[in-house]
């Protein structure tokens, strides 16, 4: 989503909370796009790229993909996902090409090893950080509502050895570059 009034582009990383977001930010003047990767800003709209505040929201790998899991297979599968992905199990959903497809959030913000985003928040952080946020573009603090959420137990309990070491290994440049860790 880029925002000329308040000059600001937010790379929206599913299940981080960035449909909350997007639901307080997004007005005519700047329409909602999802999941738009930085490197597209940097590329197609290199003005704005370069002088507007851009910024995102990060999740810890496990608690995202078990997120994930319950919004695409057991909640959502109208989302056209998977036909008859509502018998999947996590395990098969992981082994799954989607979720790797959508690759890692460190590939969305970054080009090699260089940050293309001025400022990254944390889901486990996220009113405070969308506080930080709203300094920074101007707008007034707001408390932010939580829209597409999935009900669940902590992710800790649906995991076992196999499925811990899927996602480590999958989102290994997530884990390295952000310091999450299984159970945090």
């Amino acid at each position: 989503m880029m925002c000329r009034k308040n000059k600001f582009i937010f790379i929206h990383i599913n299940k981080t909370g960035g449909s909350s977001i997007t639901k307080l930010l997004a007005n005519a003047e700047n329409p909602p796009q999802k999941h738009t990767w930085a490197w597209w800003y940097k590329k197609y709209k290199p003005t704005e790229f370069n002088t507007y505040f851009k910024f995102s929201i990060i999740r810890n790998p496990w608690d995202k993909l078990l997120s994930q899991y319950f919004f695409r297979v057991k909640d959502n599968t109208q989302h056209g996902y998977i036909e008859s992905a509502k018998d999947m199990s996590f395990l098969d959903f992981l082994l799954n090409p989607f979720p790797a497809k959508h690759a890692s959030q460190h590939s969305k913000l970054f080009e090699g090893d260089v940050c293309l985003v001025d400022f990254i928040g944390r889901f486990e952080n996220l009113q405070e950080d969308f506080n930080t946020i709203c300094d920074k573009i101007g707008v007034p603090q707001q408390e932010l509502p939580h829209v597409n959420k999935t009900k669940h137990k902590h992710y800790a309990e649906y995991y076992d050895e196999e499925t811990k070491q899927i996602v480590a290994e999958k989102y290994a440049k997530d884990i390295e570059y952000f310091g999450y860790k299984f159970g945090e």
